[in-house]
């Protein structure tokens, strides 16, 4: 399900009001408050509960299977893009994965998977969004792509799987395979979520069929809406401790932001809290606040003190000696910040050495610049790469060393370096088309890879390095993960041109490659070859298009491409343009030292049943596929 980076009811900037008449969410000229919002959730794509005996049942689609094969040498797309439940349009993205640590050809990866109907009379468009699974035995050359059930509501999302391999209970034996999700309840097509609920569900048979989903953290009332107290949990993740050398090798940990409602919706506060379950995930204990507290935690939303409780992006991973780290990002340390109230984010661990009973306090990593100011703002009111429209994040990960118990590695992708544009007032005068750029943030603002490693086990933090210059081109959706020998292996998505000319005309950056880089090996461009061209096409997209967002008058001009007509619109820049394609992509090695990653790839040209408010015609562009390969 996705979300934005993070809340601030006092941040609540307002940027822009984008006039039209009332309608519904989706339809194009519906009524459209621009905000900037850090810490609160976002639901732009979380409505539409379909009839239950109708086309889009929860039943009918938990049942739907499909199959994909290709050559992992190469690149495989695993989504198998039938008709059937308009799955050769709908979208897959934030695509996750994982290796069973026992058979290196055992991989099962997870999705958002999209179910749309449109009613062509209203503009209204409804959707189901369960969390898509793809399993293989064969190390990544044939898949079967199915739904995991849906317990309750009709969202799920943010796909987490893992394995564990011996679950410390003598009650479970044999490897299970454990995919950690959302379950939310939006409504049809209104802005409101509800139950907010992280839960994990449990494959016997490899990841073929899945149980009903076992509730781990339960959320209470309207949390992306009015309602006062409201507990609203979002971006979950697990990990499975199954290092042979580990005392708690066994031990599942599922780690989540809790997002706390005030006084009629208004933001307080967003902790990390985590679970455990030692049964492959059948139970798990009491979820508990582990983000502690920290001198640099000083902005205070509601409380007092330096509690570190305004978080995101929580990511555990263990050491091969069992202690369990824990990364998130924090958004309180305002000594930091350029100017009032910019919310740049601080990378922080908490490590246990008892299994998750007791943490530390946190400890800082790296300060980040993922201000306000510091980035460009899509047309849907999030932050984005200049050029394009996607929803951006700099989140990237932790992953430890098999060698060596003490060396753990973060990677994220960031600006490296201050706005320096940025004033006190830029947020607040104005994001308006068509670059939406109040701060002059765009054209500087070249994101980078960057990596920062501790080798006292998460004690202290070197200062950021970068990974890969890439001559100017953005970088985004980081993710890392150790070979068995020590090698670090990084993947992420990359532009194809350099993105930091001025506007206009709109840069040239309209397509871009998922890179792997070894630490051993340099890059290696990961270039499509399923789909219609060989790269990914991002900013002329079948869904998730600003054109069913705001009138012509307001389209995103900046991201292009330049010169782009859709008959009859001769001047069609900005349109089409993807505004969101997931917050990450996955990467997982295995025992032989392979690496498997997989991202949202966006290569093959699609058409949708919605109609094209514009040119009268089915709307076409680029779909969101599930893209994997092995190397």
């Amino acid at each position: 399900m996705w979300r934005t980076i993070v809340p601030l009811s006092a941040a609540l900037l307002l940027i822009a009001t984008l006039a039209g008449t009332a309608g519904g969410r989706d339809r194009p000229f519906s009524t459209w408050t621009l905000l900037v919002m850090k810490l609160t959730t976002g639901a732009e794509d979380a409505q539409g509960l379909t009839d239950p005996g109708g086309k889009f049942s929860k039943t009918q689609i938990e049942r739907f299977r499909c199959s994909s094969a290709g050559n992992p040498d190469e690149t495989v797309d695993i989504s198998c893009n039938t008709t059937e439940y308009g799955q050769d349009y709908a979208p897959d993205n934030e695509i996750a994965i994982a290796v069973n640590p026992d058979d290196p050809d055992h991989l099962v990866a997870g999705s958002n998977d999209y179910f749309y109907r449109f009613n062509e009379s209203t503009g209204a468009r409804q959707a189901l969004v369960p969390t898509g699974f793809f399993t293989s035995f064969d190390g990544g050359e044939t898949w079967v792509d199915g739904q995991i059930p849906l317990r309750s509501g009709n969202g799920a999302g943010d796909p987490a799987p893992a394995f564990v391999s011996e679950p410390r209970s003598p009650s479970v034996s044999g490897t299970v395979v454990l995919m950690a999700q959302l379950e939310n309840l939006g409504g049809q097509g209104g802005p409101w979520v509800s139950q907010g609920d992280v839960s994990v569900s449990r494959s016997l048979d490899g990841g073929i069929t899945w149980s009903e989903p076992v509730t781990v953290m339960k959320g209470s009332g309207t949390g992306i809406g009015p309602a006062n107290q409201a507990r609203f949990y979002d971006k979950e993740w697990i990990t499975c401790d199954n290092w042979p050398t580990s005392p708690l090798r066994g031990r599942c940990y599922v780690t989540a932001t809790v997002f706390v409602n005030g006084l009629q919706g208004s933001y307080a506060r967003s902790p990390i809290v985590l679970s455990w379950s030692d049964d492959g995930g059948a139970t798990w204990s009491r979820p508990v606040e582990i983000s502690g507290s920290h001198p640099s935690c000083t902005y205070q939303e509601t409380g007092t003190g330096t509690d570190c409780d305004e978080d995101q992006f929580s990511y555990p991973e263990t050491s091969p000696d069992g202690t369990l780290h824990v990364h998130f990002f924090n958004y309180q340390n305002e000594d930091e910040w350029e100017v009032p109230f910019d919310f740049d984010a601080q990378i922080m661990v908490v490590r246990s050495i008892d299994g998750g009973q007791t943490f530390s306090s946190p400890v800082q990593v790296v300060q980040l610049e993922d201000g306000f100011t510091d980035m460009p703002f899509s047309v849907i009111a999030r932050q984005t790469i200049w050029g394009h429209q996607i929803r951006w994040t700099p989140a990237g990960t932790i992953t430890a060393d098999p060698t060596d118990p003490d060396h753990l590695t973060i990677v994220f992708a960031d600006r490296g370096t201050a706005n320096p544009n940025a004033t006190a007032d830029c947020v607040f005068e104005g994001a308006a088309p068509p670059t939406y750029d109040p701060c002059d943030a765009g054209p500087g603002a070249d994101t980078d890879v960057f990596r920062s490693d501790s080798f006292d086990g998460g004690l202290t933090w070197s200062p950021r390095t970068l990974v890969d210059a890439a001559g100017g081109r953005h970088q985004w959706f980081a993710w890392a993960d150790y070979r068995p020998d020590g090698t670090l292996a990084i993947a992420w998505d990359e532009d194809l041109a350099p993105g930091g000319t001025e506007y206009p005309p709109p840069p040239a950056n309209d397509g871009f490659v998922h890179v792997l880089w070894t630490s051993d090996g340099g890059r290696e461009p990961l270039t499509p070859t399923t789909g219609d061209v060989p790269y990914e096409q991002v900013d002329i997209s079948v869904t998730h298009w600003p054109g069913q967002y705001v009138p012509e008058l307001l389209w995103p001009r900046v991201c292009g491409p330049a010169g782009y007509t859709d008959p009859p619109v001769a001047d069609a820049t900005g349109k089409d343009c993807n505004v969101f394609h997931g917050d990450y992509t996955g990467l997982a090695t295995d025992s032989l030292g392979r690496v498997h990653v997989v991202w949202t790839g966006l290569n093959r040209f699609a058409v949708a049943p919605q109609t094209d408010f514009y040119t009268g015609a089915p709307h076409d562009g680029y779909a969101q596929d599930a893209m994997y390969a092995r190397r």
